[in-house]
Protein backbone atom coordinates (compact mmCIF):
# COMPACT_ATOMS: atom_id res chain seq x y z
CA UNK A 1 0.00 0.00 0.00
CA UNK A 2 2.45 2.96 -1.38
CA UNK A 3 -0.02 5.19 -3.15
CA UNK A 4 -1.04 8.36 -0.85
CA UNK A 5 -4.50 8.06 -1.99
CA UNK A 6 -5.03 4.58 0.00
CA UNK A 7 -2.33 5.58 2.54
CA UNK A 8 -4.22 8.54 3.28
CA UNK A 9 -7.52 7.10 3.57
CA UNK A 10 -6.70 3.97 5.58
CA UNK A 11 -5.82 6.78 8.84
CA UNK A 12 -2.10 6.90 7.74
CA UNK A 13 0.49 10.22 5.81
CA UNK A 14 -2.17 12.81 5.18
CA UNK A 15 -5.16 11.38 6.50
CA UNK A 16 -6.41 15.25 7.69
CA UNK A 17 -5.95 16.06 4.34
CA UNK A 18 -7.86 13.23 3.05
CA UNK A 19 -10.88 13.62 5.33
CA UNK A 20 -10.88 17.63 4.64
CA UNK A 21 -11.55 17.20 1.26
CA UNK A 22 -13.60 13.49 0.83
CA UNK A 23 -17.06 14.65 0.89
CA UNK A 24 -16.03 18.06 -0.80
CA UNK A 25 -17.90 18.86 -4.29
CA UNK A 26 -15.99 17.50 -7.67
CA UNK A 27 -15.72 21.20 -8.50
CA UNK A 28 -14.01 21.74 -5.16
CA UNK A 29 -11.15 19.30 -5.39
CA UNK A 30 -10.72 19.93 -8.85
CA UNK A 31 -10.19 23.52 -8.57
CA UNK A 32 -7.46 21.93 -5.67
CA UNK A 33 -5.94 19.50 -7.70
CA UNK A 34 -5.23 22.65 -10.46
CA UNK A 35 -3.58 24.83 -7.35
CA UNK A 36 -1.82 22.29 -6.37
CA UNK A 37 0.03 21.37 -10.26
CA UNK A 38 0.62 25.35 -10.13
CA UNK A 39 2.09 25.43 -6.79
CA UNK A 40 4.71 21.98 -8.18
CA UNK A 41 5.28 23.98 -11.09
CA UNK A 42 6.16 27.22 -9.29
CA UNK A 43 8.22 25.06 -6.82
CA UNK A 44 10.35 23.39 -10.34
CA UNK A 45 10.89 26.61 -11.31
CA UNK A 46 11.99 28.53 -7.86
CA UNK A 47 14.81 24.85 -8.14
CA UNK A 48 15.60 25.75 -11.42
CA UNK A 49 16.03 29.38 -11.40
CA UNK A 50 16.40 30.67 -7.34
CA UNK A 51 16.35 33.82 -7.82
CA UNK A 52 13.00 33.73 -9.73
CA UNK A 53 11.48 33.38 -5.21
CA UNK A 54 14.70 34.94 -3.51
CA UNK A 55 16.26 37.85 -4.89
CA UNK A 56 19.36 37.50 -3.09
CA UNK A 57 19.45 34.02 -3.29
CA UNK A 58 23.47 34.21 -4.85
CA UNK A 59 24.58 36.13 -1.69
CA UNK A 60 23.32 33.27 0.63
CA UNK A 61 25.48 30.76 2.59
CA UNK A 62 25.73 28.08 0.41
CA UNK A 63 23.93 25.69 3.32
CA UNK A 64 20.91 27.78 3.30
CA UNK A 65 21.21 27.48 -0.30
CA UNK A 66 21.17 23.74 -0.11
CA UNK A 67 18.68 23.90 2.29
CA UNK A 68 16.24 25.47 0.32
CA UNK A 69 16.84 23.64 -2.89
CA UNK A 70 17.72 20.02 -1.51
CA UNK A 71 15.15 20.29 1.14
CA UNK A 72 12.45 22.37 1.78
CA UNK A 73 11.18 23.46 -1.74
CA UNK A 74 12.13 19.51 -2.81
CA UNK A 75 9.42 17.84 -0.12
CA UNK A 76 7.52 20.53 -0.99
CA UNK A 77 6.84 18.94 -4.45
CA UNK A 78 6.93 15.49 -3.19
CA UNK A 79 4.12 16.93 -0.39
CA UNK A 80 1.48 18.49 -3.18
CA UNK A 81 2.40 15.58 -5.38
CA UNK A 82 0.95 13.22 -3.11
CA UNK A 83 -2.30 15.47 -1.95
CA UNK A 84 -2.78 15.61 -5.87
CA UNK A 85 -2.54 12.24 -5.97
CA UNK A 86 -5.09 11.91 -2.99
CA UNK A 87 -7.32 14.22 -4.45
CA UNK A 88 -7.30 12.17 -8.10
CA UNK A 89 -8.14 9.43 -5.77
CA UNK A 90 -11.57 10.87 -4.13
CA UNK A 91 -12.43 11.66 -7.31
CA UNK A 92 -11.93 8.53 -9.06
CA UNK A 93 -13.02 6.80 -6.35
CA UNK A 94 -16.75 8.13 -7.09
CA UNK A 95 -17.13 6.80 -10.75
Amino acid sequence: MSNPFEIAKAGGKHSGFYNQYVNKPDLEIQKAIRSLEKRIAEHQSWIENPELHIPNFSSLDPRQQRALLEDKWLSDIVRQQEQKIILEGILQERR
